[in-house]
């Protein structure tokens, strides 16, 4: 990449909490809203683990719906905490926003209904173009390397905002999860607890950020995206070739270092092939890390949070260095998209690149 680009400002809406702080908090702190409940609206089955937003209507069943308001809500915390440092003219801010693959209870044109939410929330001086991809997990990392490249061209975009948006808590998903027994229900072996959450990040030029007066909170070092062939719900036999192309990729700026990623956040989430998928990755490119065996997810304190992952991976990554609690400078987040798309980003803590001050981290 040539101009860094730095992650300025951030916002998130989960189960267990309204801002990207307290999400933050929660999860480091272990706190979860996984809950085992039976969902009358499915009929009377086995007890089934779930994580809601408890501050959402309890009867609203639509994916669509809670999706609109998730992201709204996490969209304006965001855009409250760069009005103060917007100048004077007006600003054209593409917002790309990671949604799900096609699924029973979510069809490519409720995607409506979210970018309405989203785009309502702009103004005259914030003209927000609304940009979805329904591309599942990887999305929001996916977006993460366009807005790189958006932010370091010649007639750049001086701000890209990027998110991801996600709810499993429709009838006609919970319905088709347990169908492909990918729901974590009583006696199953394996699953996960279907959750819903929303978070976006405003990128920038590290020129622009320091010229609009906004201190960095990561800075990204790579981005990258693969495709993977062996794809899950199939009998082929997935060795993660798609996900280690992705990974090493990201991995580049380490080459010809001592440097090691002590991070990594990904989008494990109890089900065996994505976990085996992460075992090859390890075994390929496990010089780069501290510990590959040590994965950072929101999963068991949010759920399941489909393609709002990458986004709350984001938003908790570049907490956790503001909070001064990260285990070193950099980290690696990953996602895993069943349709085939896989994303990784590798990003830095901002001073510890820096050759004056102190330098906290192990290097």
């Amino acid at each position: 990449m040539g101009v860094d680009a730095v992650l300025v400002a951030s916002g998130a809406r989960a189960p267990v909490g309204t801002t990207a702080e307290s999400v933050a908090a929660a999860v480091r702190a272990g706190i979860s809203r996984v809950r085992r409940v039976q969902v009358p609206e499915l009929g009377r089955q086995a007890d089934s683990f779930i994580a809601r937003d408890g501050l959402l209507d309890a009867q609203e069943w639509s994916g669509a719906a809670r999706m609109a308001a998730l992201g709204a809500m996490a969209l304006e915390e965001v855009l409250a905490r760069l009005a103060p440092a917007i100048p004077p003219e007006n600003v054209d801010v593409p917002v790309l926003v990671g949604l799900p693959e096609e699924r029973p209870g979510w069809k490519a044109a409720d995607a409506a209904r979210v970018v309405a939410a989203l785009a309502a929330l702009g103004s005259a001086r914030l003209r927000l173009q609304v940009e979805p991809r329904l591309t599942g997990h990887a999305s929001a990392l996916e977006g993460l390397r366009e807005a790189v490249t958006r932010v370091g061209r010649a007639a750049r975009c001086p701000l890209v905002i990027v998110g991801g948006v996600d709810s499993y808590h429709d009838v006609q998903t919970l319905a088709w999860l347990r169908e492909r027994n990918q729901w974590l229900e009583e006696g199953a072996r394996t699953g996960f607890a279907p959750g819903e959450a929303a978070a976006f990040v405003a990128v920038m030029a590290a020129p622009d950020a320091r010229r609009w007066r906004l201190a960095p909170h990561a800075t990204v070092r790579a981005a990258a995206t693969a495709r993977e062939t062996k794809l899950i719900h199939t009998d082929d036999l997935n060795l993660g070739e798609g996900l280690t192309a992705a990974v090493g990729e990201a991995l580049v700026p380490m080459e010809d270092t001592r440097e090691v990623v002590a991070c990594v956040h990904s989008d494990l989430n109890g089900e065996r092939y994505r976990s085996e998928e992460w075992g090859f990755v390890a075994l390929r490119l496990g010089a780069a890390f501290r510990d590959a065996s040590v994965i950072h997810t929101p999963v068991s304190s949010c759920g399941e949070v489909g393609a709002a992952t990458g986004a709350l991976n984001l938003v908790l990554c570049a907490q956790s260095w503001r909070r001064r609690y990260a285990s070193g400078p950099r980290a690696l987040l990953w996602g895993s998209s069943e349709a085939g798309l896989r994303a990784a980003a590798l990003l830095e803590e901002p001073l510890s690149g820096s050759e004056g001050g102190v330098k906290p981290w192990p290097r």
